[in-house]
């Protein structure tokens, strides 16, 4: 069964939109009473990894609230309190919203380390020094396709990989899209099912980056003061290197290689890469 009639099954066949984006189908349904969030799964293994994140950071603040879980024609769901109908991306400029998603960045990563299904496999600084190069070359392969030119592929390879600390426990993906936002500016961080541990600068420089281009410098500037540390300009420069390019690998290689949508980050790539030469 497709997710969108699974959520729609759920409702009571209510009205149903998808929300956002993520490696799970996420979905806002209202069922003739009240609205809610419906999450259906990629994979068991999907669920399984969401559900132990979850479990393992039941304390922190800014986690989606599960009211139940089952499972139709073998696709594992989640129905989640209506957390808010707007995100930090699509809201005007704000500091005190960009400051409240720093801050739930920040206690994920003091977060006492636990168990997480994909803990072993995490990132520290050997697994970025050696990714980081590999990530480029594979885009060489697909400079055609991405209309990517070959001087800033070359110009990615010759740029130092961005520093890192310690591994914590990061959320992997923390852009502003997913940080879904109530009538009381509450914030709500979705899609965990890549949390593992890395450094606390990928997170950082994602959510940081992703802000600024989406939701502006203000909200930017928040999530600075929120999460209570800040990059050099030329090391989120570097991060951006890296994030962008490590996001058109994923959309070439994905099955459907839906590749509409990504010319933003041919011309983020090619700024960032210019900004360091």
């Amino acid at each position: 069964m497709e997710p969108a009639a699974i959520a729609r099954k759920l409702s009571g066949d209510g009205r149903t939109v998808e929300v956002g984006s993520g490696v799970g189908r996420l979905y806002r349904v209202w069922d003739g009473t009240e609205t809610s969030l419906v999450k259906v799964y990629s994979s068991v293994s999907a669920e399984r990894r969401e559900r132990q994140a979850f479990e393992n950071l039941a304390s922190l603040p800014g986690l989606p609230r599960v009211v139940r879980r089952g499972e139709e024609d073998g696709q594992p769901w989640v129905i989640f309190e209506e957390p808010g109908k707007w995100n930090l991306a699509s809201l005007p400029q704000s500091i005190s919203l960009g400051r409240k998603a720093g801050e739930v960045l920040a206690a994920l990563h003091r977060h006492d380390t636990g168990h997480l299904s994909n803990v072993a496999h995490g990132m520290d600084d050997d697994w970025i020094q050696a990714d980081y190069p590999s990530t480029f070359k594979r885009l060489e392969r697909y400079r055609g396709r991405l209309h990517l030119p070959a001087e800033v592929v070359a110009g990615a390879m010759e740029i130092a990989p961005p520093l890192t600390s310690q591994p914590v426990i990061i959320h992997t993906d923390p852009n502003p899209d997913q940080f879904l936002v109530d009538d009381e500016g509450r914030v709500t961080l979705f899609h965990w099912e890549w949390s593992t541990l890395g450094p606390p600068e990928w997170d950082f420089s994602r959510l940081l980056w992703l802000t600024g281009l989406k939701a502006g410098p203000d909200s930017a500037t928040g999530v600075i003061e929120g999460y209570g540390d800040e990059l050099s300009e030329r090391e989120l420069e570097r991060w951006a290197v890296y994030h962008s390019g490590m996001m058109l690998k994923q959309a070439v290689e994905a099955s459907d290689q839906q590749l509409r949508g990504a010319e933003w980050l041919v011309e983020e790539l090619t700024r960032a890469v210019g900004a360091l030469s």
